[in-house]
Order: C-alpha cells, then structure tokens, then sequence
C-alpha cells in the first residue's frame, strides 16, 4: 500500500488518520455514555468514574491532535479524483460534510476542553500529569462549552450517518466498490 493518494485511490496516511480517528470518536461515545450512567462508588471493566472522566478527556486532547495532523495532511496532499458514478448532488453533500466533520473534529475536543477547564474539573493527563488551567473557573463559559460539546456530539452522528448512507447508496446502487476507496488494506 502506498503512503500517498493518487488520482484514483486513498493512501495509507489518509487511511490511518481516517480509521484511527473513527475509532478513538466510537470510543468516546462508549466512554461518555457509560462515565454519565455510571453511579457513585459503581465500576466498568475496572474504571471507576473518574478514571472514566480522565481516560475520556486524555483521549480527547489526542483525537484534537490528530485532527489538527489529518487537516494539515489533507490541506497538503491530493485527494483522488471524484468517482465517475457520483452525481452532482452527491459531490457538493460529500464536501459538506467532510467540512462538517473536520469542523467537528477540531471543536468538539476543543469545547471538551474548555468545559472542564472552566468549570474547574481539569485534565489529569492519564493519571499521569496534572494539565494547568489557563481558563481559569468561569461557570458561563463552563455551561456554553458544556451545551457545544453535547450538540457537537449529535452533529458528529448526524454528519456520519449521511457519510455511510452516501457511501452505501454508491455500493449499492451502482455496485462499484466505492466503499473500497477508504477501507484498510485494499486498493482500488
């Protein structure tokens, strides 16, 4: 597999940063769907709440990372040419959203962020490094951060389902194998 993309295929870079980010968000709905449902003194598979908490805003300082290295990446290489089987609608929803997504990526770690800092429950980078408080407490700014990360999170979800229906509808309909562009490990 080759490293960059060409005119017809995804490289692997593009892949990794595509897959590994997908994987690091599905772990964060698991993690905070179970970090809010979780009562006092109750465990999952060993964490405990706060380590829950921490392991949830550790990951998310890194997810805004790769995001940042994956839009430097996609700014700096070429994308494949469109598939000849998507039709115009198709392309300008495929831009909207991948521009919903990396908008997304980048201000959901980033409201994440601010929300715990401002509302004073800062970051122990996992367990391992007492994050400083830039911010500072601000119960205001805590709320607004707190409101953007939960509607961020469901703009996440809207934004990924019409990304896999577009992507279905292209397999299914005109049976191309458009899927295969972005999969691991295939080639066109």
């Amino acid at each position: 597999m080759q490293l960059k993309n060409t005119t017809s295929q995804y490289g692997g870079v593009t892949k990794f940063f595509h897959w590994i980010i997908f994987l690091f968000f599905v772990n964060q709905y698991i993690v905070a769907r179970v970090m809010v449902n979780l009562g006092s003194g109750e465990a999952f598979i060993g964490f405990n709440g706060n380590n829950l908490y921490n392991w949830h805003k550790s990951i998310g300082l890194i997810l805004l990372a790769l995001a940042l290295l994956r839009y430097t990446w996609r700014r700096t290489t070429r994308l494949p040419d469109w598939d000849s089987s998507l039709e115009n609608w198709e392309k300008k929803a495929i831009h909207w959203i991948e521009n919903a997504l990396y908008f997304c990526m980048i201000a959901m770690p980033i409201s994440g962020y601010f929300f715990v800092m401002a509302g004073g429950f800062g970051v122990d980078f996992f367990g391992q490094w007492q994050m400083p408080n830039p911010i500072g407490t601000n119960e205001g700014l805590a709320l607004l951060s707190e409101w953007t990360h939960i509607i961020l999170g469901w703009a996440i979800l809207i934004a990924v389902a019409l990304h896999l229906f577009i992507g279905i509808r292209q397999s299914v309909v005109h049976k191309k194998g458009y899927l295969r562009r972005m999969l691991p490990f295939t080639s066109q």
